[in-house]
C-alpha cells in the first residue's frame, strides 16, 4: 500500500497504483480471516500462543488509513476506528504475554519491538483521515505510544546483542512509524511545553541507525548463506 502511494505520484502509473492498493487491501483482509480461522478459532487457544506479531495481522490494516487519501478516503475513515479497536483489545493481552508470562524463544525476542508500532500506526492513520481531531485523544494515544516506545528502546540494546535471526526485521518498521507519529504530532500544538520536533529528529536518527544496522546484518547473513551453498 505504501508502494502504491509512490506509484500514484509517477506519471502514467495511476491505474497500476490503484489496482495495487485495492489488491493489497483485499489480500490483507483475506489474510486476517485465514489467521482467525487458523489461530483464533481453535478451542484450545491459550495466551502462550499469542505473540506481538498478532498486531501485524489485526492492527496492520492501519496502513489502509495512512495511505487512503489518494485511493479511498471514506474506507480509511472506517478502518482507522477498526484499527484502534483491535489495538486496545490486543494491547493488554500482548503486554501480559510478553512482560508477565515471558517464556519466548530467543529467536522470537526481536518481535517484542512490534508492540511499539500499532499505537503509532493508529495515530498516523487518525491524523491522516480525521478532520476534527480530538486533542485529548491525540495526547492519550501519543503518551501511550511513546511510553511503549521508550520501554522497548530500553530493551533494544539487549536484543541487538543477541545472535542474528531473520526476526531482526521486526526492529525496522516499528521505529520508523513511531518517528513518523511524533513528527505528525509536532505539527499539532498539543504539547507546547515539549520540543516535539527535537524528539522527532532523535527518533528519526534512531530509526535510520537501526534500519541500517539490520540491513548490514541481513547482508552478512545472506552472504554467509550464499558462500555456504556455493
Amino acid at each position: 500500500m505504501v508502494l502504491s502511494v509512490f506509484l500514484k505520484r509517477l506519471s502514467g502509473f495511476s491505474l497500476l497504483a490503484n489496482v495495487t492498493w485495492w489488491t493489497a487491501l483485499i489480500l490483507h483482509l483475506i489474510l486476517m480471516m485465514y489467521f482467525i480461522y487458523l489461530h483464533v478459532l481453535p478451542k484450545e487457544l491459550k495466551i502462550h500462543d499469542v505473540y506481538p506479531s498478532w498486531f501485524i495481522t489485526f492492527v496492520g490494516i492501519g496502513v489502509i488509513s495512512a495511505t487512503s487519501p489518494v485511493f479511498g478516503l471514506e474506507v480509511g475513515k472506517v478502518v482507522v476506528w477498526i484499527t484502534l479497536l483491535f489495538y486496545f483489545i490486543l494491547l493488554p493481552i500482548v503486554m501480559h504475554r510478553v512482560f508477565i508470562l515471558r517464556k519466548m524463544h530467543k529467536s522470537l525476542l526481536p518481535l517484542i519491538t512490534i508492540i511499539t508500532a500499532p499505537g503509532s500506526l493508529g495515530l498516523v492513520g487518525y491524523f491522516t483521515v480525521v478532520e476534527s481531531k480530538s486533542k485529548i485523544f491525540v495526547i492519550f494515544l501519543f503518551i501511550l505510544s511513546q511510553a511503549i516506545y521508550f520501554i522497548t528502546l530500553g530493551l533494544l540494546t539487549k536484543l541487538l546483542r543477541s545472535a542474528f535471526y531473520p526476526s531482526y526485521a521486526a526492529f525496522t518498521f516499528p521505529l520508523v512509524i513511531s518517528a513518523t507519529a511524533v513528527n505528525l504530532t509536532s505539527k499539532l500544538s498539543v504539547f507546547q511545553f515539549l520540543d516535539l520536533e527535537l524528539l522527532a529528529s532523535m527518533e528519526i536518527l534512531i530509526a535510520i541507525a537501526i534500519v541500517t544496522y539490520v540491513l548490514i546484518r541481513y547482508c552478512i547473513f545472506l552472504g554467509s548463506k550464499l558462500i555456504h551453498y556455493v
